[in-house]
């Protein structure tokens, strides 16, 4: 397996390895049987980014969402077992095809003591179509939401552009905010002091440093097990395994697969997987050369050796995958991957007139995911070797998402994760409607997203799903890659089991000391 993986990159894999055998390391072990927790209702995450904001219309990302769903509720909520179940919103019907009439749920209060009303739910959704809110979120919630009416206080109305199939689990992308306090507050300032209805209230964020939320004990669901949820951005991989070793954390995410062997070995830490909602692949601009010919799509797909990416830079923590769906999601359905085969890439660029190869930029975070350093530099080396030259462009995030939204370049290394569970919200992300604009389009699959938008009957639904994938996996708008497996280190103390949605809700988390 490994010889499909060029020596320089093998070279830089096993020397990734044997830093797990350094000194500095040997060090921090040496202390592992003496790991000293932190103070014991407090439980402290290290993971790669922190948030732009904590305003729900203006970041979006996974890893941020994560940490508001500690602040806010929504109206519904999807449960360890991925179970969509009421929150905010006690119950719903459908009076007629195109309208949801919720009843909310009475006693509720915000962490300044503001009573939630159908007030609030109004002015969140508006919030996002607000222009003054930049929501990155509204694109996706025109597909669902026409106008949310007021019936009276504990009573509210969604209007939907026509029948929409998935608006139940969609509406758990929707924290509730105060409508009050966010007039009052402005919406620069709150989105660096939320305020919610959530199980934690905010305490502070010290910007790339830490944020820290403290257990709301007026919790409508009952207080949470932990007094206090701190939030640590660790962009570098071995330092977040570090401050794990060392009792600095509790819990760290994107545990490496040559860091779990380290942290099993060690009985004061364990280590938690479980397949993830979110789906790795490298976008290509098919609106423009060389990549708007299918002949150099499939050469890409055919160059790259996704078996060998997942066993010798991943350890195995992930699954191929050729469809724009996760195989954890609804309505996923497999289709046949590209075989590994650069002879046929090869073939397929002379064809379309590349018989020397081309250049090409790739834009990809560092930090962010698993080994995407290390994931970008292997894809590149296996490129090379059918004539693709990569220049790598690898900012932190922040950056990453900047240059992301100027669409300067051909390729782009990402991934997309799931709050809805569906496969039609990874539709929106990627096809439909994309955040940073389309790099992809075909009529004949969009009429299909929106046939299986409006079917409510599920088989009939996951038919038109599998033939939506199976129609982009033929126009091979990207590098199909892989599957994640979301892979924690945490403390042997901490008593949580991981979510496939990526997220870490700190209610669910007890502390065994």
């Amino acid at each position: 397996m490994t010889d499909r993986i060029p020596a320089r990159l093998r070279a830089t894999a096993a020397a990734g390895c044997r830093m797990a055998r350094t000194s500095a390391l040997a060090a921090l072990m040496a202390m592992a049987t003496a790991v000293l927790p932190a103070q014991a209702q407090t439980v402290t995450l290290a993971q790669g980014v922190d948030p732009e904001s904590l305003d729900p219309a203006y970041d979006t990302l996974i890893s941020s969402v994560g940490i508001m769903m500690n602040i806010y509720d929504a109206l519904v909520w999807r449960d360890a077992e991925g179970n969509v179940v009421p929150a905010l919103a006690e119950s719903w019907e459908f009076p007629q095809p195109d309208q949801m009439l919720i009843r909310l749920r009475q006693g509720v209060t915000f962490h300044n003591g503001d009573p939630f009303t159908a007030d609030d739910v109004v002015f969140s959704f508006e919030w996002h179509f607000n222009p003054d809110s930049r929501s990155l979120l509204v694109s996706a919630l025109r597909d669902f939401v026409a106008s949310v009416e007021k019936i009276d206080d504990h009573t509210v109305i969604i209007h939907m552009p026509g029948p929409r199939a998935t608006i139940v689990p969609t509406l758990v992308r929707v924290p509730i905010l105060p409508a009050a306090a966010f007039a009052a507050i402005g919406s620069a300032e709150f989105g660096t002091r939320p305020i919610g209805t959530g199980p934690f209230r905010f305490v502070e964020w010290r910007r790339n440093e830490a944020i820290v939320l403290e257990r709301n004990a007026d919790y409508w669901r009952g207080p949470a097990a932990i007094e206090r949820y701190v939030i640590r951005p660790v962009p570098e991989e071995f330092s977040r395994f570090a401050s794990l070793v060392n009792g600095e954390v509790d819990i760290i995410a994107n545990l490496t697969a040559e860091r779990a062997g380290e942290v099993q070995a060690n009985a004061a830490l364990r280590v938690a997987s479980v397949p993830s909602v979110r789906n790795m692949f490298v976008g290509l601009d098919t609106r423009r050369p060389p990549f708007d010919d299918l002949r150099v799509r499939q050469a890409m797909n055919h160059a790259v050796d996704k078996e060998a990416l997942i066993e010798v830079i991943l350890g195995g923590f992930a699954v191929e995958n050729a469809s724009v769906c996760t195989q954890t999601l609804f309505g996923a359905a497999p289709v046949e991957p590209f075989a590994y085969d650069p002879d046929r890439a090869r073939a397929l660029l002379a064809e379309a007139g590349y018989p020397d190869g081309f250049s090409v930029a790739m834009l990809g975070p560092v930090g962010r995911y698993a080994k995407d350093k290390e994931l970008q530099e292997a894809i590149a080396g296996m490129l090379a070797d059918v004539g693709v030259q990569i220049t790598h462009v690898q900012p932190e995030w922040a950056e990453f998402l900047r240059l992301w939204r100027e669409q300067l370049h051909e390729m782009l290394f990402v991934g997309t994760g799931n709050q809805v569970m569906d496969c039609d919200q990874h539709l929106g992300y990627r096809i439909h409607g994309p955040r940073y604009g389309r790099q992809y389009q075909s009529d004949e699959v969009d009429a299909l997203i929106g046939q299986q938008m409006a079917e409510y009957d599920l088989d009939r639904r996951k038919a038109i799903l599998a033939e939506i994938q199976q129609k982009v996996r033929d126009d091979a708008p990207w590098i199909f890659l892989f599957d994640n497996m979301d892979v924690y280190g945490m403390s042997a103390r901490i008593d949580w089991t991981p979510r496939p949605d990526e997220m870490v809700w700190a209610y669910e988390i007890a502390v065994t000391d």
